[in-house]
């Protein structure tokens, strides 16, 4: 019998066309008799009707084989990178928890705003690459070859921008004194960032230090390009460049001073780190061996749902053509099932009632 085929015509109908039951003396009554059980037709097509459903199993098993094999074989995978998904979503949330926290507290406490980080960068890139102009040409003019002069122009360029650093040590400091409270003052959601709030005079002391570190510094740049512009150019030109050198560390200074904010630093750290959680999160999410062990089991469940559904259908088709067999011999099988008799409720029979 062909399985693929479930409609109740072709050979399977002219099979069951072709079935007749002897008899031998036709049926007195409508009802099927009630002193036969299942013919041995009916219990013939029952037994091929189960066959079709356990063939239409085993197909969609075989079928199935190929990528249920594919997903068991990315099962360790697949759990490995759902635990590491599980634990990446349990970093977002402490991320995204103390980012929110931070923000809600300390949030107002912060003097800086978003723009100022590109007007930091690019101002301190100015600075730098002035400084470095003034005394790669000088170098330069004075014989020196053009590669070591940039590299020490660039040395000393930086070495300029990295004196104003004291600006920003020094706005931290002022701020802190602002900030500055007793912990019995400090709120349950202040305690936890209680940092900020002490210690402002702590870093006094340091911050002399590094205040006249940064003084110095300045001091020798601007000496070293004085004597190298007198030395080429006259004495005119060194006090220009030597005051421009100095110019350059004292913009450094103060655009330092201008962009620290210990509160925003703080704030834009969680809020990246909240990011990067969310990034890292999202790329574990995305691994391939749990997209591909979904699909080959979602395929695998696809394809044996749809041969149990064949097998059922092929199962029905045999039955009803057990169903044709009776039908075109009434003469043993009857016209059909005698129906049950309904009991009459609140009526019996009293034989002394006359």
């Amino acid at each position: 019998m062909n399985r693929n085929r479930v409609n109740p015509l072709g050979e399977v109908t002219d099979e069951a066309d072709a079935v007749i039951l002897p008899y031998i003396d036709r049926a007195g009554a409508i009802p099927r008799p009630d002193n036969i059980g299942d013919f041995h037709s009916e219990r013939e097509y029952h037994a091929k009707a189960q066959t079709q459903t356990e063939t239409y199993t085993a197909d969609g098993e075989a079928t199935a084989r190929k990528v249920t094999v594919t997903a068991a074989g990315l099962e360790s995978a697949a759990i490995a990178a759902t635990e590491l998904i599980t634990g990446a979503a349990s970093s977002v949330e402490a991320a995204r928890e103390q980012s929110t926290h931070a923000a809600r507290t300390l949030g107002h406490l912060a003097r800086r705003d978003l723009p100022a980080k590109v007007r930091y960068w690019i101002c301190l890139m100015a600075l730098c690459l002035g400084d470095t102009a003034g005394i790669l040409g000088a170098a330069i003019t004075l014989g020196e070859i053009p590669l070591v002069a940039l590299g020490q122009a660039v040395a000393t360029g930086v070495a300029a921008i990295t004196a104003g650093q004291a600006g920003g040590d020094l706005k931290d400091l002022r701020l802190a004194r602002i900030r500055r409270r007793n912990i019995e003052g400090l709120t349950d959601a202040e305690q936890r960032y209680r940092q900020f709030f002490t210690g402002a005079e702590a870093g006094v002391s340091t911050m002399k230090l590094v205040g006249a570190l940064s003084g110095t510094i300045v001091a020798i740049i601007s000496v070293g390009i004085f004597c190298l512009r007198l030395s080429v150019e006259g004495l005119t030109s060194g006090i220009a460049f030597g005051m421009l050198a100095a110019a350059t560390a004292l913009g450094s200074f103060l655009t330092n001073y201008s962009y620290a904010d210990e509160i925003a630093d703080y704030l834009a750290r969680t809020e990246g780190a909240c990011k990067k959680a969310i990034q890292a999160h999202r790329k574990l999410a995305a691994d391939p061996s749990i997209r591909r062990r979904a699909e080959a089991l979602t395929a695998a469940a696809s394809i044996k749902t749809e041969h149990a559904h064949r097998g059922r259908a092929a199962w029905w088709q045999l039955h009803a053509l057990s169903q044709r067999i009776l039908r075109r011999n009434p003469g043993v099988a009857g016209h059909g099932v005698a129906a049950e008799q309904p009991e009459i409720i609140g009526r019996r029979f009293r034989g002394d009632a006359a």
